[in-house]
């Protein structure tokens, strides 16, 4: 029995029949493809803003980039991807690709460790009115990840989701969902 909720808010979607890697996927799933031209979206977004605030100490962009990047990213955890405009922008050029499922909870999870980054970074521009080095580590971190997720199909968020449930630190899914490429574990045993 699949412990996610079905229905409007679900992070991916369930598709009947569907196997990864030849083991059933029952679970929530999202196209990776779809995923990586998001991530690559935002790169490219992050990174202009990151550059201008890191050369011309311009912090203006980054400000405005980093709103985007909360939306967007509570929106993916909370919501659910395709309430996304950026994840739509993505699907839309993806199209005419042959989907790459991958599970939806470790991208999830991913989402969730953006969304803390985003979160820290308004926290420090706007609150605390911060302008500095510690935002440029922040964003730079992010930028990482992303540059990670959209030119090696790495995803630094899914790799941490795997590590914590090794150490027991978040409770092991009920069907441990596939990474692409067949990079993280897919059955309990691997576990």
């Amino acid at each position: 029995m699949n412990t996610l909720k079905k229905g409007l808010f679900q992070p991916g979607k369930i598709i009947p029949g569907l196997e990864i890697n030849g083991n059933p996927a029952p679970y929530p799933v999202l196209n990776e493809r779809a995923i990586r031209a998001g991530a690559g979206i935002m790169f490219v977004l992050g990174g202009t803003a990151f550059a201008l605030a890191f050369l011309a100490q311009d912090f203006r962009l980054l400000k405005i980039v980093v709103v985007i990047f909360f939306i967007d990213f509570f929106t993916k955890v909370v919501l659910g991807p395709k309430f996304s405009m950026v994840s739509n922008l993505a699907n839309f050029m993806v199209k005419n690709q042959k989907p790459e499922y991958v599970g939806a909870i470790q991208k999830r999870f991913a989402w969730s460790i953006a969304l803390t980054m985003a979160s820290l970074m308004i926290l420090l521009l706007y609150v605390l009115e911060i302008h500095g080095p510690i935002n440029l580590s922040v964003c730079l971190i992010c930028l990482t990840f992303m540059w990670l997720e959209t030119s090696v199909g790495i995803c630094v968020g899914c790799k941490i989701y795997y590590g914590l449930i090794r150490l027991k630190i978040i409770k092991e899914p009920q069907f441990p969902p596939a990474c692409p490429g067949g990079a993280c574990p897919i059955s309990k045993s691997n576990l």
